[in-house]
């Protein structure tokens, strides 16, 4: 018996340890990204005329080195999958090309709103990515329901465009898919059958009324801000005490 438990508490040490590794890594990845960002946005979305025409021309050349990049990472991955280092260089280089050769695209076709909302994108992704690494599997699902539903109804108070309205569409469209995976989950248990094996995702003694009642909430803030765009400054305030009550909630459960 105490062998078991030594077992168990050596196995949440290690699985600790090697997120707070993950964690690093992932913050360390988010500032550089955030920063590249900040960089465009000061010279390239609201620089003189000739920073902008030398940032365009960089562009165009960066999405084909980095599609380059890309290909590189996924071949060494594909080929070396039996090297140990294949993994991490082979990953390092995928991930570098794609957000690079995404980037480069996205600024040069959509200028200059896309610089603007991936430098809020990528915060967001990075505390999505330290929410599922640390917190319960549950909030890590309503924390990325709340995001899409707050970036939706920020975008839907700032205008009415038929780009804006395809984007809260969107999000109205995860939220409604992550609601169907969580009431599944709730069905089998708080486990999912992946390749045979039952995975848990959700915590045993989660509160499924939080669990389908956020993103009922979510859905119910975005619709209602498509429809009267006045209700979007009040939703934004609604989900946003939300998302802070719930980290509480859930960061008190981890205590």
């Amino acid at each position: 018996m105490a062998q078991k438990s030594n077992d168990k508490r050596a196995e949440r040490r290690e699985k600790s340890e090697r997120n707070m590794n993950r964690a690093v890594v992932l913050l360390i990845g988010g500032l550089v990204a955030e920063w590249y960002l900040l960089m465009a946005d000061r010279y390239y979305a609201r620089g003189t005329v000739s920073q902008l025409l030398a940032w365009y021309d960089y562009l165009g050349v960066m999405r084909w080195v980095a599609l380059a990049v890309l290909v590189v990472g996924i071949v060494i991955m594909t080929v070396y999958k039996q090297k140990p280092w294949a993994s991490k260089v082979g990953g390092t280089l995928t991930c570098l090309g794609a957000f690079f050769a995404f980037t480069s695209v996205a600024m040069r076709h959509y200028y200059p709103t896309s610089v603007t909302v991936m430098c809020v994108l990528v915060p967001v992704l990075l505390l999505l990515g330290i929410i599922y690494l640390f917190y319960q599997g549950e909030f890590s699902v309503q924390a990325t329901e709340l995001a899409m539903a707050l970036g939706a109804v920020v975008l839907l108070s700032r205008s009415g465009s038929m780009a804006v309205k395809i984007c809260a569409g969107l999000a109205i469209v995860g939220i409604a898919a992550l609601f169907a995976c969580s009431a599944t989950i709730k069905k089998n248990g708080g486990v999912l059958k992946l390749s045979g094996e039952n995975v848990r995702l959700f915590s045993a003694k989660v509160d499924y009324r939080l669990v389908l009642g956020v993103p009922t909430l979510c859905l119910a803030a975005v619709v209602a801000a498509m429809a009267v765009p006045t209700t979007a400054f009040y939703a934004t305030w609604l989900l946003a005490i939300v998302s802070f009550v719930l980290a509480v909630y859930y960061t008190i459960k981890l205590m």
